[in-house]
């Protein structure tokens, strides 16, 4: 897995034709994971990053985030937790 930190500027940013290529998912703090897609990170001007570089962007993006308490979930009211693949 590769990841990347980028800005979403909207339409293009991904295409269908980048998902083709490789999936793209986006986390909090503008964290992109890919398999294998460097010639959309290029195009977006993505900054790589180590896993756990990447994982404590999303970690200070989610900082004091609690899951609302009025859901009925057995994690209502709990700090949010996001975990990289």
């Amino acid at each position: 897995m590769q990841y990347y930190q980028a800005t979403n500027t909207g339409k293009g940013f991904i295409t269908h034709e980048d998902n083709e290529r490789s999936h793209i998912a986006g986390y909090p703090g503008e964290i992109w994971a890919t398999e294998n897609n460097t010639e959309w990170a290029s195009r977006v001007g993505a900054i790589s990053k180590i896993k756990e570089e990447a994982q404590a962007i999303i970690d200070a993006a989610i900082e004091g985030r609690t899951y609302p308490t009025d859901m009925d979930h057995p994690q209502a009211g709990e700090q949010v937790v996001v975990t990289l693949p």
